[in-house]
Parts: structure tokens; sequence; C-alpha cells
């Protein structure tokens, strides 16, 4: 298990093409694209622990996330993210197009016979609170990596809609944690025990307003654009 420190920053547009002509020069494109849709869906359990976890400021906290790329469903993996304060690890493993539907649909019966540790994890959680789904979004994502630190930056739109939509309507959250408004571009710094004084050099006397707005938690406050606007 290896924790990964994460900053966000909201930037507006002429911040982002200033850092990317920085970017362009030291860091190289991600190997699984430099531009490219992610698609998620979100879960959390009857009590909407995942959200009022954010909400709240827990200390420690962890949400499940399924998540494909651009329109390519041969590829889907199942998330569960761990968080500690800013530092945060992932435990993923791979499921079917049919595995994905079936959550999607509310059907979560057939994860109790799974045997891979996140199948068991998440049919815990399931006998414990209930999970369904809560949350179908995608934004787009632009990435670019640095060896040293494992230093990954990554500058993402807004959340816009999808074709897909859930089998059940909830009703938007009123907690008021999304008070933020969307910016046009969010910019995610992730690195492992320390950020390379190179890249720190790069994000030196640009007009960075850290946040820490969780995408799904705005999402269930605010919605999504509409489809297709990125």
């Amino acid at each position: 298990m290896r924790f990964r420190h994460e900053h966000k920053y909201r930037i507006n547009e002429h911040t982002a093409a200033l850092l990317r002509a920085r970017v362009s020069g030291i860091m190289k494109s991600d190997p699984h694209g430099q531009s490219y849709i992610v698609n998620n869906l979100y879960l959390d359990d009857r009590y909407d622990s995942s959200y009022y976890g954010k909400h709240l400021g827990r200390f420690v906290r962890d949400k499940f996330r399924i998540r494909y790329y651009n329109d390519d469903q041969s590829f889907i993996r199942l998330e569960r993210k761990h968080k500690e304060g800013i530092v945060a690890y992932k435990d993923t493993m791979t499921i079917t197009k049919e595995q994905y539907q079936k959550i999607k649909m509310g059907d979560l019966a057939f994860i109790t016979s799974e045997e891979a540790p996140l199948w068991q994890t998440l049919a815990m959680v399931q006998r414990l609170k209930g999970l369904r789904a809560t949350a179908v979004f995608a934004y787009r994502r632009e990435a670019y990596v640095y060896d040293a630190g494992n230093v990954r930056i990554t500058f993402d739109s807004p959340p816009f809609s999808t074709d897909e939509s859930l089998p059940f309507h909830y009703e938007p959250l009123t907690a008021t944690y999304g008070k933020e408004a969307y910016s046009p571009m969010l910019l995610e710094v992730k690195y492992n025990r320390f950020l390379p004084g190179i890249v720190k050099r790069m994000l030196n006397g640009l007009p960075l307003s850290q946040t820490d707005m969780s995408k799904y938690c705005t999402v269930r406050e605010r919605g999504v654009l509409p489809h297709g606007e990125i």
C-alpha cells in the first residue's frame, strides 16, 4: 500500500494555458493518452457516508466508484479510494461490462459470491449499510507525468452528463458542500513522497486557488452540465 499526496486548485483558462506551456517542456503526456474522457459511476450507502464524510471533513474516509475511459467499455475498473487527510491510496480491479450494468441497475447480490478482496470489501459495506449508485457523470482530463516522485498533473473540465442514467432518481443533497461554483478547470497535483523542485518551480508565480472540492459531492448538490458540453 502506497499513499499519495493530492492537491487541488481552481484555475481559469489563462492560467491553464500558462501552465501547459511549462509542463509540456518538462513532463510527458500520460501513456494512456494526453486527453480523454473519464466516465464515472459513484456508489454510496443509505446514509450517504461518502458524501457526508467529505462534507464534514472526516480525516479517514472511503469512496467507491467505477470508471471507464472514452467510449471503451472493454476496460472498466472498480475502485475503492481511501483517504487520510491529503494523502490517499486506491484499491482497483477490472470488472466486466455485465457486472458494471448490474451494479448500475441496483443488482449487487452477485458480489457476495466473488472472491477478490475488493469485491469482499464491497460486499461487507453492502451488508452493513446498503449500497446503490448515486451519481453518473463524466469529465475531460488532460494528464502529464514526471517519473521522479511519480508526479501526475491533470487538468479536468467541469463534470458533464453522459447518455447513461440511473434507474432510480435521487433527490439532490443540500448540505451546501458545493458552495464553490464550477471552475473552468480543476488542476490536480499528485505525487508519492516528494514533489521535485523542478515541478514546484513550474507552479510558482501562478494564481492558484487551492480547494478541497470533490466532483462527486458537487455533482450530488449542483448536478452537471448538459450532455457533451465541456
